[in-house]
């Protein structure tokens, strides 16, 4: 029996090291992970060389076979979205727009209507375990910095895809406005 090696596709930045870190580590998990820019992802997740992706939200209308996947991803709760972004970013300005105080996701899980669900649930398992060691994981993607600085980075993240993010995505998609992702979302 030939075993089917999934690849998932993300962007390696601060934002994203937790999960880099449980995909890497935590042992359950047997996958290719390919990390790039934003656009890269986006492309190896649309021309199939990536079987699972975390997709930059603003691509997600563009993909037809996605599901959204996981109950992670790399968001921020309304008060510190200026944070999250450059504040030269004029996306800041759309989502207090759009999206008002609620929470929001920069970056969600999507995987290929076909993807097998042991892998998924594999997944879940994987940012899990990446998610309840973040200082290690920190530590290990950037041992320069200061340890009270990596824990500061990592709580301006909120990783749990909610209800209430999945809501602020849907009027942000509803409302029509058309972005490109950016090239480094953390």
């Amino acid at each position: 029996m030939m075993v089917i090696v999934p690849r998932i596709a993300a962007v390696s930045c601060l934002s994203t090291t937790p999960f880099i870190y449980g995909i890497r580590h935590e042992g359950n998990l047997r996958a290719e992970l390919l990390l790039s820019d934003p656009d890269t992802v986006i492309q190896d997740f649309l021309e199939r060389r990536a079987d699972i992706a975390l997709i930059p939200f603003t691509a997600m209308p563009l993909l037809a076979d996605a599901r959204t996947v996981t109950e992670y991803c790399v968001g921020g709760v309304a008060a510190e979205r200026e944070a999250l972004l450059a504040s030269d970013d004029p996306l800041v300005g759309i989502w207090k727009e759009q999206c008002g105080e609620l929470p929001f996701a920069f970056a969600v899980w999507v995987a290929h209507a076909d993807t097998d669900a042991d892998t998924i649930e594999a997944l879940q398992y994987a940012l899990t375990y990446g998610l309840e060691r973040g200082y290690e994981a920190m530590m290990e993607a950037a041992p320069e910095l200061d340890p009270l600085r990596a824990c500061e980075v990592l709580s301006g993240f909120d990783y749990i895809f909610d209800n209430e993010k999945n809501q602020a995505l849907q009027q942000f998609w509803d409302s029509g406005i058309k972005v490109a992702p950016r090239a480094n979302p953390g």
